[in-house]
């Protein structure tokens, strides 16, 4: 079996997991939905696990993660495990005490910023929720380093399925444990932030047991007289810098979207520079954002995440080994892959928006009305589908040849891009939150071919050529197709009143219809057309690009 086609055949592995994991993750979503609507409660909860969040896909998923894997990969392939597991066990012992010191800092800031805030409900209920969440970043940034220990050793599975045990636990806060702890819904919210640091611990208790199983040793020790520990740091720490930039980038995008937003019992007009302006946006307009990148993220998880996450590993061997007309091979092919999932999937997802938002939340207090700001949301997410599919294999490229400064410099540059479009669209009464949506496709299209263009210099020639650009046209074409049949079937179901509380039944026959019309026109237009991507989905190997 060539290399592209075990990355193929895990990537598939992955996809299943996650596809699962992703299932329980939109039923929480239904959950919360249901129990706080898209209002300011959901916004303070959301405001508050956001924190966390962004420091896990800093120091799990993201500077930690590029600068480590490559090197712990090249130390097992070269030295063997024993010397592997010490470097692991001095990186997590090192990245444990760093989270452990970070968090009772941002305690205490949180803290002070609490004791001194103005008496606004919203605010403070923000403030509250993120105190108690925010030890969650300690677990979740080990587990997130660990996984992709397992992934090098080839294991998969439980990684793909961990959040399982997240969306499970934050369902029985919402149901169980909130209700139990009061009858005020902005006192119950407080009970799954409780599960958040409960799926923590729990996460990473399934873990541990799974590494043993696999030969892998944590000898812990801070080690810092080893010179491949201080060589990890050293590239670090610019990383680290330079991606916090970025993910300031998304804080900011929630600070617009609360700020600007109109809370409880607030007037309807702000002070900004001396001038008095109305609230652009009104309440629950981060959780219309949220539930809207929920959405979109489901199918980047099962398909392009699952293909990156799977070929991370092979690329970075072959980075290690010099091949570099090898990984430009695999490198076109998972780019290929990568379009051809993602670009008839957005587009798909834009003419099913509405049906699909109503069909996922649109109950208790979650009323059509919040459909409709959320798939307007979720519309512009659905342009940039294909771009984030490919940014994923993008950043693999450049992680694979140890060069992690190049996408985060592409990405500081559109920082400011992206901020410009969200503060002069956001005022719009026609697109208000919407405006999150166009700034985030609209960079990451910039950032794949900018990306693209530069990477081409740093693997030593071109990474698919003509034919990546043939395949792209040729999957554009099909994704038109398919969108076209998606359409009319939606035309078709037109007549079913579905968004006025209609059954359940007729609101999943307006999404499954459209949507398996789609994939049946997709499919059958990719086999007529002869498409390496189909014999690649359905394990036959390729010839590569």
């Amino acid at each position: 079996m060539s290399p592209e086609a075990r990355v193929f055949s895990s990537a598939k592995l992955i996809a299943a997991c996650t596809l699962l994991s992703r299932i329980t993750g939109l039923a929480r979503e239904i959950v919360l939905n249901a129990a706080y609507g898209q209002s300011w409660i959901q916004d303070a909860f959301n405001y508050g696990f956001q924190v966390p969040n962004l420091f896990r896909r800093l120091f799990g998923e993201g500077a930690l993660s590029a600068v480590f894997v490559p090197t712990f990969t090249e130390v097992l392939d070269r030295d063997g495990r024993d010397e592997a597991w010490r470097l692991l066990g001095r990186v997590t012992a090192l990245l444990t005490l760093a989270l452990v010191l970070l968090t009772i800092v941002l305690e205490l800031a949180v803290l002070v910023i609490w004791w001194y805030s103005p008496g606004e409900a919203m605010r403070r209920l923000m403030l509250g929720l993120t105190a108690v969440m925010l030890p969650f970043m300690i677990s979740i940034c080990v587990l997130a380093l660990l996984s992709s220990i397992l992934n090098c050793v080839n294991h998969f599975t439980v990684p793909a399925l961990s959040p399982i045990v997240l969306n499970l636990c934050n369902i029985a806060g919402v149901l169980l444990v909130g209700p139990a702890m009061s009858d005020r819904l902005e006192s119950q919210v407080y009970g799954v932030a409780i599960s958040v640091l409960a799926a923590g611990v729990l996460q990473l208790a399934i873990l541990v047991p799974i590494l043993r199983q696999h030969g892998v040793r944590l000898p812990w020790s801070l080690g810092l007289a080893d010179p491949r520990l201080r060589g990890i740091l050293r590239t670090f720490v610019p990383i680290l810098l330079g991606q916090g930039v970025l993910l300031f980038n998304v804080f900011l995008d929630a600070q617009i979207c609360t700020y600007l937003s109109r809370g409880p019992n607030q007037p309807e007009t702000l002070s900004i520079a001396g001038h008095s302006l109305r609230y652009p946006m009104e309440a629950g307009a981060l959780s219309a954002v949220n539930n809207a990148t929920r959405l979109y993220q489901f199918p980047l998880g099962v398909l392009a995440i699952s293909l990156a996450t799977a070929a991370f590993p092979m690329l970075s061997r072959q980075a290690a080994r010099g091949d570099m007309p090898a990984l430009r091979t695999s490198l076109g092919s998972a780019l290929r892959m990568a379009v051809f999932e993602g670009l008839p999937a957005g587009l798909v997802m834009m003419v099913l928006a509405e049906p699909i938002v109503a069909l996922l939340f649109q109950y208790g207090r979650f009323g059509p009305e919040e459909s409709i700001r959320a798939a307007a949301v979720l519309r512009w997410y659905g342009i940039g589908m294909w771009a984030f599919c490919a940014q994923h294999i993008v950043l693999r490229g450049f992680y694979s040849v140890k060069d992690t400064l190049t996408p985060m410099w592409i990405g500081c540059g559109l920082v400011a891009l992206n901020q410009a479009i969200n503060l002069s669209l956001v005022w719009h009464p026609a697109i208000r939150e919407s405006a999150f949506g166009i700034s985030t496709s609209m960079t990451s299209m910039l950032h794949v071919g900018i990306g693209l263009w530069i990477l081409r210099r740093r693997t030593g020639g071109r990474i698919g050529g003509h034919v990546l650009v043939a395949a792209f046209l040729r999957t554009a074409a099909l994704a038109a197709l398919a969108t076209g049949a998606a359409w009319a079937a939606a035309r078709f179901g037109a007549s079913w009143e579905l968004m006025s509380g209609a059954a359940i039944s007729a609101r999943a026959l307006r999404v499954f219809i459209p949507l398996m019309a789609a994939i049946a026109v997709y499919l059958v237009a990719a086999r007529v057309a002869r498409m390496d991507e189909v014999r690649w989905l359905v394990g036959r190997e390729s010839r590569g690009v």
